[in-house]
């Protein structure tokens, strides 16, 4: 397990490349790190460029109470999707949800970031599917999040944003940073008629890469 001396320096360091790659805004974004039964939190309202060891906030994860808390600090407002993806995916050590533009683009239009064009994402993520809306901050977010998590480690949440689990805050962070290189670059593309399409048997080799290295 984790110390949390190492979980609070991770935590930081995804939450602060989130802020320097301008995956998220001032006050947008969370990232956690799991410690057996407890977590650390990115707290509400705090830009990501300023946080502090002292700011995180400590929970636990079966009943969702704060444990530790900096005077006047909260846990971010998606809590309880942090908590979900714990509670429904024992490898997950880590959890970033973010709002990068590209990517969010394709969660405002309710469509999976998906390609037969695009080699790098069929082999690395297979696809980034869209759990259906919810209320942010609340438990309908969650709605589709444990089915997902079954076969993807990352996904966009309708009308909201992006999210990723691993074994890491910055392994999380760097999936969504990758994910949304690949939107724009699909974007891009779309713009300009679409990417070119693989072969059936080019789809189906890349698909069998990307299952030998789960």
């Amino acid at each position: 397990m984790i110390n949390r001396i190492q979980a609070a320096a991770d935590c930081l360091a995804a939450a602060k490349l989130l802020y320097s790659r301008h995956l998220v805004n001032a006050y947008e974004g969370n990232v956690s790190v799991r410690m057996g039964d407890t977590m650390f939190i990115t707290p509400t309202q705090i830009c990501k460029e300023l946080l502090t060891p002292e700011d995180l906030v400590e929970v636990d994860i079966e009943s969702g109470a704060v444990i530790r808390a900096g005077k006047g600090r909260k846990p971010s407002s998606e809590l309880k999707l942090h908590l979900c993806c714990y509670r429904n995916r024992g490898d997950a050590q880590a959890v970033a949800h973010a709002h990068p533009p590209y990517a969010t683009s394709f969660a405002l239009r309710c469509e999976a970031i998906e390609t037969r064009g695009y080699p790098e994402l069929m082999q690395r993520y297979g696809r980034v599917p869209v759990c259906r809306y919810g209320l942010p901050s609340t438990d309908a977010v969650n709605t589709d999040v444990p089915e997902v998590l079954k076969t993807y480690d990352a996904f966009l949440l309708a009308n909201h944003g992006l999210a990723a689990v691993s074994t890491t805050a910055l392994d999380a962070a760097y999936k969504l940073e990758g994910i949304e290189t690949i939107a724009k670059v699909l974007h891009l593309a779309r713009e300009r008629g679409g990417e070119c399409p693989l072969s059936d048997p080019d789809v189906a080799e890349i698909e069998r890469l990307r299952l030998s290295k789960r």
